[in-house]
């Protein structure tokens, strides 16, 4: 599905100050937090059942103690450690500490997952969720390895991973041959400018239809590899001086969304 200006090629509105129209881009945590029916919630007392909810269990009002912000992340903690849920869609809107990340290895039924920002680093905590079709990793500045996304290949059509700092090689993303759509960054609102080795790997995404790679550089400089996508229908990569071909002719050969 082709998507639409303003809108998620996952269903939501965008919004404009956050994501020019056109752009291809993964359902944030942002579009799907505004869907009519999705309920923020603090505490697991206000869970009642649904298949698809937003946290907000930390950056709490001044109203709360430190020791009720604690106890709020600590029963969450116990909830996902538990085991699969009746979450099949969960979107973490505030902070993610990484305890509470971690705890998430215990929800092997979800379809969907959207992580807003955080200190998570081990992404082998997602290794066991074999049903997940979107994964989207926002403020993941301390995450060191994508390995452990390789796990989700046989489900995963949709992945964005923003805020990248550490990791550098991503040729094992490659390897995620059912990718319709593919977000990679650093942090558009530093901005940050994530570097990579090379894009070499891409083709290998023989279904990969949309592809956004902003606030990012390839440090090879060849660009070439955008070239053999043969089913896109959105693409946009940041500019660098020196990439190859240059980005006038790339715009000139593909399906380029301004």
């Amino acid at each position: 599905m082709e998507p639409m200006a303003g809108r998620s090629c996952l269903g939501g509105p965008a919004p404009a100050s956050e994501y020019p129209a056109g752009v291809p881009r993964l359902a944030s945590v942002w579009d799907q937090s505004r869907r009519t029916g999705l309920r923020t919630i603090t505490s697991v007392g206000e869970y009642h059942g649904e298949p698809a909810i937003a946290v907000a269990a930390t950056q709490l009002a001044l109203s709360y103690t430190r020791t009720q912000a604690t106890k709020i992340v600590d029963e969450w903690v116990r909830f996902f450690s538990a085991g699969p849920s009746p979450i099949t869609e969960l979107h973490f809107v505030t902070r993610t500490p990484k305890r509470l990340f971690a705890s998430l290895a215990g929800q092997s039924q979800l379809r969907r997952l959207f992580v807003k920002w955080g200190d998570y680093e081990d992404l082998s905590v997602l290794s066991g969720m074999d049903q997940i079709e979107a994964l989207r990793l926002g403020g993941a500045s301390s995450v060191r390895s994508v390995e452990p996304i390789v796990d989700l290949r046989a489900t995963l059509t949709h992945l964005e991973i923003e805020s990248v700092r550490h990791v550098h090689d991503l040729t094992t993303l490659g390897r995620l041959d059912g990718l319709t759509q593919l977000d990679v960054g650093g942090n558009w609102m530093s901005p940050r400018i994530a570097h990579i080795d090379s894009i070499a790997w891409l083709p290998d995404l023989r279904k990969l239809e949309h592809l956004l790679l902003h606030t990012i550089i390839v440090d090879d400089l060849d660009y070439t590899p955008l070239l053999q996508l043969k089913v896109l229908k959105a693409v946009r990569v940041m500019q660098a001086r020196g990439m190859r071909p240059p980005l006038a002719d790339l715009k000139s050969q593909l399906p380029w969304s301004e």
